[in-house]
């Protein structure tokens, strides 16, 4: 599934870049929202905006190397009630772009301490996806449903 439109009139890549000690760091042009903001045009697909914003920003072709993470677009709520202004999306640049991250640039923990309120919830998402929340297969452990496999020398 590639995404074509954006629902909102800006939008905003969070971009992980790897650092020397491979630790995830995005760019951050405005303080809030954190990332890389663009004014959408309409006609042009989404992918190719967040594309050359990367590009822009790395003064670099990047779009090549920049994979966007095709199920995640989550609108950005400044307050409950509001409107979404933003549309954050998300981007990993991959190593053959030869691109390192800066250590002042923040990771995504850092990111999230800066936000407050209904904001967070995008980020902490685009977080969880980028920790490989999407590949797994995980289930809720019942207690009883265990307990039945292992027998109870004590009754």
């Amino acid at each position: 599934m590639i995404q074509l439109t954006c629902p909102t009139s800006k939008a905003i890549l969070l971009c992980a870049v790897e650092d020397a000690a491979a630790v995830l760091r995005c760019p951050v042009v405005h303080e809030v929202p954190p990332g890389l903001v663009i004014d959408v045009r309409p006609i042009i697909p989404i992918n190719a905006q967040l594309a050359e914003v990367a590009s822009a920003f790395f003064k670099a072709e990047v779009g090549r190397f920049l994979d966007i993470e095709q199920t995640f677009a989550d609108p950005l709520v400044k307050a409950k009630g509001d409107e979404a202004a933003f549309t954050l999306y998300l981007g990993r640049l991959q190593a053959g772009a030869a691109i390192v991250a800066p250590p002042e640039w923040p990771t995504l923990p850092q990111i999230l301490r800066s936000l407050t309120g209904h904001m967070r919830v995008p980020y902490l998402r685009a977080w969880q996806i980028l920790a490989g929340g999407l590949q797994l297969n995980t289930k809720a452990v019942d207690a009883a449903e265990v307990a039945k496999y292992f027998e109870d020398d004590l009754v």
